[in-house]
């Protein structure tokens, strides 16, 4: 039987990762130690006796319960609950959602980062829905499920004292759910008949930001979505569409087939699996979304099925042949044909103001020599006439040379993060390429641009944040990250990701003596069900959370702008915390924003102040 002294609850802010052994504080400014017992007494959202939140209608906030062991027994039975907020006879119709965090284990730091990495340990990442988690020690239906224990009995972090319990909560986007005030809940753990409480206190700002993901941040992963089963997909893009990330999957194809007469295209499986995420009824209670951003909405991008063959001598969609025979007459005559029908066919589906049709040909990903710029500006061309609604989209570090041939035939280009020089591009922006950040975001050396991921574990959790606010700050279209899941099976147990000098990115010659790099975390948001006993539901990392939040506050600052009819006061906040990231000027400095938690949560809280007065203001 556990005793009241054997174990204890706190809460910390989401913007933080603690060590469940050591309690190791992750998440501090460089060269600075913050001391846990300190954070874990108190800090900016918890006094030690009540936390205290604010947001926004349509948007979630979060927070993270820890419950630490003090004895050498295990703690078992453990239940946490949590009910809906309230405010005098009014409540918040979706509960708090609860998840049990997951830590995972960097063995060895990230390849090229020996000053930026925050070492080895246990990081608290993956969050498993409290409804895959038994608690109490009666199992739900006789059957036993995860059991709530600590140490966790299926983490197996030996000598575990802390477990992490993360808690979102989605406030209503219409007034009538969420009127503007105060609101109560508690957050109370009970273990041996025991009950510890913390009460949590909420208030919701007069002003919603958009039920609808206008900055459209995206994962791209070929292949990843469109090979699952229909069920377990539903759950990925419904999973994404909560956390405000869209999903690009340049996979998705009709059945075509090549006839004599012409090609005929097969739409049956095609339509059948993404009509309800083109019309956006795959985000409703007819499809089991509840609650939650984006309701009701399509999805915010969507890659067309096209291909060219390729580099790595991949087939062309249609498939026309190499480029010594895909210009022919008849060959262009066929991808023309192919391209009317697949416009003909997506153009009553597809709305284009609210889903950002993308042509993304996979076999000229990145590639950096003459040829392939003119087939670029080829195909780019073709897409213009054909298929005006979409955005021919060209990826990597493309210098003045290659520019000045594709510039005038693509109309989005996804900028590694290494090239991004603000004035060099401001031309391209006036030309009305849409930029798209995509890479790295920290550069301690040149071997950091060998991915397209922006996801590492062991990096600040802030980074994960910062790039929305770059996005406002360099004035980019928006952000792509490489990879939603690589790895979420083994990811369970094993994080890293490896790649060889071989495998694409920037050649420096092997100059940096390495020939494999061994990555944490990288490209992966997401961990897959299946594979922890009972846990069939896909689990969101931490990381995800992070990007949702920069997401959430990409909008503040949108609708901070629109009420000031100027960018001046938030040009100021994100100038405070974001210095020059990207570019060959950021390769070998760290400091190209603040690492400190408080200081970005301070800053949202300014934003949502400012825009919750001036929404005053101009209705009184």
């Amino acid at each position: 039987m556990a005793s009241l002294s054997d174990w204890s609850i706190s809460v910390i802010p989401s913007s933080v990762r603690l060590d469940p052994v050591t309690h190791h504080v992750y998440d501090s400014p460089y060269g600075e130690s913050r001391n846990a017992d300190k954070l874990l007494a108190s800090n900016w959202i918890y006094n030690g006796n009540r936390v205290s939140l604010k947001a926004a209608r349509g948007e979630y906030i979060s927070f993270q319960l820890v419950l630490t062991n003090h004895s050498a027994e295990t703690l078992k039975g453990i239940q946490v609950s949590m009910p809906p907020f309230r405010s005098g006879g009014t409540q918040v119709a979706n509960a708090p959602e609860l998840f049990l965090a997951w830590s995972v284990q960097v063995k060895t730091p990230t390849t090229g980062y020996p000053q930026a990495t925050l070492g080895k340990g246990w990081y608290p990442d993956a969050l498993i829905p409290f409804s895959a988690i038994q608690q109490g020690t009666v199992p739900p239906k006789g059957i036993w499920t995860y059991p709530l224990q600590l140490p966790d009995f299926n983490n197996r972090i030996e000598n575990q004292r802390s477990q992490f319990i993360w808690v979102d909560q989605y406030i209503p986007f219409d007034r009538k759910d969420a009127p503007a005030g105060l609101y109560t809940s508690t957050i109370s753990v009970i273990i041996d008949g025991v009950t510890k409480s913390i009460p949590v206190q909420l208030e919701v700002w007069d002003f919603a930001i958009p039920n609808e993901n206008l900055l459209k941040a995206s994962l791209q992963h070929e292949e990843f979505v469109s090979s699952m089963t229909e069920k377990d997909e539903l759950a990925i893009y419904q999973l994404m569409k909560r956390n405000r990330v869209c999903i690009m999957d340049p996979t998705y194809k009709p059945v075509l087939t090549k006839k004599a007469g012409g090609n005929t295209i097969d739409w049956t499986a095609f339509d059948r699996r993404l009509k309800k995420y083109l019309t956006g009824a795959a985000f409703t209670k007819a499809y089991g979304y509840e609650f939650g951003p984006g309701y009701g909405t399509p999805v915010e991008t969507f890659l067309l099925p096209f291909d060219v063959y390729g580099k790595h001598e991949t087939r062309g969609w249609p498939d026309v042949g190499k480029p010594a025979v895909e210009r022919s007459p008849a060959n262009k005559a066929e991808y023309t044909n192919v391209i009317r029908q697949v416009r003909s066919h997506l153009k009553p589906l597809i709305n284009p103001k609210t889903t950002q049709l993308t042509v993304y040909l996979n076999g000229l990903d990145e590639s950096y020599f003459p040829e392939a710029w003119d087939r670029m500006k080829y195909y780019g061309g073709l897409f213009k006439k054909e298929y005006p609604e979409a955005r021919f989209r060209v990826d990597g570090s493309y210098n003045d040379t290659a520019m000045k041939v594709i510039d005038k035939s693509i109309s989005a280009w996804a900028v590694h993060t290494i090239d991004f020089d603000e004035q060099r591009l401001a031309a391209y922006t006036k030309q009305g390429i849409n930029q798209w950040l995509y890479g790295p975001m920290i550069y301690e050396s040149k071997v950091n641009s060998w991915v397209g991921s922006s996801t590492f574990t062991d990096l600040p959790l802030v980074n994960d944040r910062a790039i929305s606010w770059s996005v406002w700050k360099y004035k980019a279209h928006s952000w792509i990250s490489w990879g939603i899941g690589a790895g979420w099976k083994a990811a369970w147990y094993d994080t890293e990701t490896w790649k060889s000098a071989n495998d694409g990115g920037h050649d420096n010659g092997n100059a940096d003596g390495y020939d494999y790099k061994k990555m944490n975390g990288n490209a992966l948001l997401i961990y897959s069900p299946g594979i922890i006993p009972n846990v069939n539901v896909a689990a969101p990392s931490i990381r995800l959370k992070t990007m949702r939040n920069g997401v959430q506050e990409y909008e503040y600052m949108r609708l901070l702008t629109v009420l000031d009819q100027n960018e001046q006061r938030v040009a100021a906040l994100v100038n405070a915390v974001i210095n020059r990231p990207f570019g060959n000027q950021s390769v070998g400095h760290l400091d190209v924003w603040s690492y400190e938690p408080e200081v970005w949560d301070r800053k949202r809280l300014e934003l949502g102040e400012l825009i919750n007065q001036s929404s005053k203001n101009k209705t009184n």
